[in-house]
């Protein structure tokens, strides 16, 4: 679990690097920064979509009804 947690981190923390234009001397800086973000995800809950609502299907017989009002 923990190694997986530490290639998010370093994936995160390099993310962070070439967005700030691949500067050198930050390495730590980027850590710390992707460490947190990644540990917040972690801790946010999980949010479920709500089920999608299927839309009633219109029979021959309502399809003529309202043809004839």
């Amino acid at each position: 679990m923990m190694l997986e947690q530490d290639r998010e981190i370093a994936r995160r923390a390099y993310a962070i690097w070439e967005i700030e234009g691949r500067p050198i001397g930050r390495e730590l800086d980027h850590w710390l920064r992707a460490e947190s973000e990644v540990q917040a995800q972690e801790a946010a809950p999980v949010q479920k979509a709500p089920p999608a609502r299927a839309k009633p299907r219109r029979t021959a017989a309502r399809r003529t009804a309202r043809r004839t009002e």
